[in-house]
């Protein structure tokens, strides 16, 4: 169980870096010109981005402790 938070820990990206993303999609912006403009991974944003598409925008406000 430890051994998988310190999985998430490394993985994170910080709460405001997702509410960016989640701005710039509202904005009209497409998951790679959002991935650049945050500086996060490609693939973690095209993430987000379909998840905003099915209406799901819990994960820019998830915690993780």
């Amino acid at each position: 169980m430890e051994e998988n938070r310190e999985s998430l820990r490394k993985h994170w990206v910080p709460t405001e870096k997702r509410k960016e993303c989640l701005e710039l999609f509202e904005q009209g912006y497409g998951y790679k010109k959002t991935a650049a403009i945050a500086g996060l991974n490609t693939y973690t944003v095209r993430d987000y981005k379909r998840k905003y598409a099915a209406g799901d925008t819990s994960w820019a406000y998830r915690v993780i402790e």
